[in-house]
């Protein structure tokens, strides 16, 4: 299999840079900054990144009627929130169930499946599953008791993630393990039986010696499942390196790389699915995400370090038949991703969205540029990149979420936001209670 290849800053197989790659310069048409509306929620903890963390997948959501919002509140229990698509106010229950908001790994997620059940994972960081769903009851802020997926490697759980599928199938990946030795698991449910299956168990393994970081997954139009990660081969993050992906055609249960070429299970750091080389040692960021276009191309978003060793936001992506890869930022400030644990960074990660138009977003925060929320934007083939701000408010360590649904149905991207504060290696700062609100762009090309 073909892949760009960097060492750290060369370009590789394919002739193209990609930590090397200068930004392009404005194009004559310049994107308009989107409009902005704001929708507040309520008081939420934000001594750690706990409630705003780029793996927090789905903080928002939506189906045929109602936008939902989930977070822990100023004392550590679980918020559900909801409102009409249409609505600016929300009704905002607070549950029987506490997290440990101390550790910013312990994220809560919600989920919406197509027969109308939803479903919420909480508190995690290697422990036992914690999941409930709504199945049965008639009140929309009631999550049942807690129980089992599968039962299947449910015993070490880290960043649950639910993904829905266009035919209201929901996917549910997790780590089984911990960082530097871990392994990614995948559930299925099924609206039609209304049970969640063990896809696959693992279906990237680590085997002992390294720990896959998977991007956010997205289902395509066209139903394919698409995942994009890197391994780290020790809690230390300076030990990320290399990118690579996979689909599947099947509901998760077969997998191929991006040439087509079946991938045995499970994938392991051998596999042929590695698309861009990066060594260790160069800020590669675990954890960014994974969006795709009209075609149902992928696109992926992460940083890593530039030609003269400053981080820099990149894009990537595959046109169908070749990778490319090109610079979006132009920072200026180094810094060191060293060390285990939640680690204070000075830019999110970035999250990506396309546009039906094919017009690709990277959404960030970085405090060189006011550590505000900024957008990157690009159209095909995507070599010149325009910074939009957007929202001149300090978020300090925010990472950006956005409601999938919502952006695929009707073009808006609906981020949850919230100001928070986060300590180096898991410290937790003095940063009071700060509301949560749901802001919204729109009139994105």
């Amino acid at each position: 299999m073909r892949f760009i290849k960097v060492m750290p800053w060369v370009a590789g197989a394919l002739g193209l840079a990609a930590c090397a790659t200068e930004p392009g310069t404005a194009t004559n048409r310049p994107i308009q900054v989107p409009q902005v509306n704001a929708y507040p929620l309520g008081p939420a903890y934000a001594a750690t990144e706990i409630n705003a963390t780029i793996f927090r997948i789905e903080a928002l959501a939506s189906d045929d009627k109602y936008q939902y919002a989930t977070y822990y509140n100023p004392t550590g229990q679980v918020v559900v929130a909801r409102r009409l698509w249409t609505g600016r106010d929300w009704d905002v229950q607070t549950l029987n169930i506490s997290g440990n908001v101390r550790d910013a790994h312990n994220d809560v997620v919600l989920g919406l499946s197509g027969d109308g059940v939803r479903h919420l994972s909480y508190d995690h960081h290697n422990q036992p599953l914690r999941y409930r769903s709504s199945n049965g009851s008639s009140d929309w802020a009631d999550f049942g008791a807690p129980g089992p997926m599968t039962g299947v490697l449910e015993n070490r759980v880290t960043y649950p993630t639910f993904i829905p599928g266009p035919k209201g199938e929901l996917y549910f990946f997790y780590r089984d393990g911990q960082s530097g030795n871990g392994r990614l698991c995948l559930n299925g449910y099924d609206p039609v039986t209304h049970a969640w299956s063990a896809l696959q168990s693992p279906l990237l393994e680590g085997a002992g010696q390294s720990s896959p970081y998977w991007w956010r997954p997205e289902v395509s139009s066209d139903g394919v499942l698409h995942l994009a990660w890197c391994w780290r081969d020790s809690p230390d993050a300076s030990t990320n390196h290399d990118i690579y992906y996979a689909r599947s055609h099947d509901g998760g249960r077969t997998w191929e790389n991006s040439n087509g070429e079946k991938l045995a299970r499970p994938i392991t750091v051998q596999s042929d699915a590695k698309v861009l080389t990066i060594a260790k040692g160069q800020n590669l960021i675990n954890s960014c995400s994974l969006a795709t276009d009209a075609q149902g191309h992928p696109h992926i978003a992460y940083y890593c370090n530039g030609p003269d060793g400053v981080p820099q936001y990149f894009h990537l992506w595959f046109d169908g038949s070749k990778w490319s890869a090109h610079q979006v930022s132009k920072r200026k400030q180094k810094f060191s991703l060293a060390g285990g644990g939640t680690l204070q960074i000075p830019l999110s990660r970035p999250e990506i969205a396309v546009s039906r138009a094919g017009t690709a977003y990277l959404i960030t925060r970085d405090r060189e540029f006011g550590g505000g929320l900024r957008l990157y934007a690009a159209r095909p083939p995507y070599a010149q990149w325009q910074a939009l701000d957007v929202l001149y408010e300090q978020l300090g360590d925010w990472e950006p979420s956005y409601d999938l649904a919502r952006w695929q149905r009707f073009g808006v991207l609906s981020l949850f936001v919230l100001s928070v504060r986060q300590g180096n290696n898991e410290q937790v700062t003095d940063f009071p209670p700060q509301t949560a609100k749901v802001v919204e762009l729109s009139g994105l090309e």
